[in-house]
């Protein structure tokens, strides 16, 4: 299935929207989101990619994220789309307020292949919450220490997904 994603000049500015394979066949730079999803005691939720994904399959993984797709014009791409992603891979019912930025990071991977902005989010959980995962992308969620996720992706890289490096912004966030 096709899906139009947004490109980005080098200055990170949008430029439109593109195919998502022409994207990453071309190693074109474009928009995604990450949310780390942070519960009352400070742990953070991590996600099981499904056995059936086509990059790091069956690897441990941010809370949800995904490239940012085209949403209504006025509205701001990053929320709606961490609104989307959390609606899709955890069942989350998000709102902007809900939603604090920590940043944004370029990220690397497949040869250069695949290049993105990436935009990091945290949603803080005010209670224990029910994931529903139905999408078929997500297989299993668990809680964990930033800590102690910090040095499993250190000491067991290939238990996680390579992109976990914007677990060193949560540092600067306290509950």
């Amino acid at each position: 299935m096709s899906e139009n994603i947004y490109e980005l000049n080098e200055n990170g500015t949008v430029c439109g929207l593109r195919d998502r394979v022409y994207v990453h066949n071309n190693g074109l730079l474009h928009l995604a989101v990450q949310c780390w999803v942070m519960n009352k005691k400070g742990e953070v939720l991590i996600q099981r990619r499904s056995a059936t994904k086509d990059k790091s399959a069956g690897k441990w993984d941010v809370s949800f994220g995904g490239h940012c797709i085209e949403i209504e014009t006025g509205k701001d791409i990053l929320i709606e789309n961490v609104i989307k992603e959390g609606k899709e891979e955890l069942g989350l019912s998000l709102s902007s307020k809900d939603i604090i930025k920590l940043g944004e990071i370029r990220y690397s991977s497949q040869e250069n292949k695949n290049q993105e902005l990436l935009g990091i989010f945290l949603i803080q959980l005010d209670n224990e919450q029910t994931f529903i995962f139905e999408d078929g992308e997500v297989s299993e969620v668990k809680w964990i220490k930033p800590e102690q996720l910090y040095d499993n992706i250190i000491h067991n890289q290939k238990e996680y997904a390579n992109r976990l490096g914007a677990i060193t912004l949560l540092k600067f966030y306290k509950v």
